[in-house]
């Protein structure tokens, strides 16, 4: 045997453990990918409903955020109403 014997031998030992190296991540990478495809399956059966329960929600929120704040919102203005006929009646007895 000849050195270019050993050299396809070696050359073919080497593309071999690379292969046995390689085939773990392959592996892995197929069952993600895969399991990434079911995943897209399942939010496409459940996504809407989700929107609609998130709609629900943000609505609601919204909804009791409003009963929460108009009593403020109505006193802030009531004072200022009374503020502002307070001022416009003292600013008409200062002048002459």
């Amino acid at each position: 045997m000849d050195l270019a014997v050993w050299r396809d031998i070696s050359l073919m030992w080497l593309i071999f453990l690379t292969l046995i190296a390689i085939l773990p991540f392959a592996v892995l990478f197929f069952f993600a990918i895969r399991g990434m495809r079911r995943l897209r399956q399942v939010f496409v059966t459940y996504l809407p409903l989700l929107q609609e329960k998130a709609s629900l929600v943000a609505t609601k929120t919204d909804e009791i955020s409003q009963q929460v704040t108009n009593p403020l919102i109505n006193a802030k203005a009531k004072t200022a109403q009374v503020n502002g006929i307070r001022i416009a009646i003292l600013s008409r007895r200062q002048r002459p």
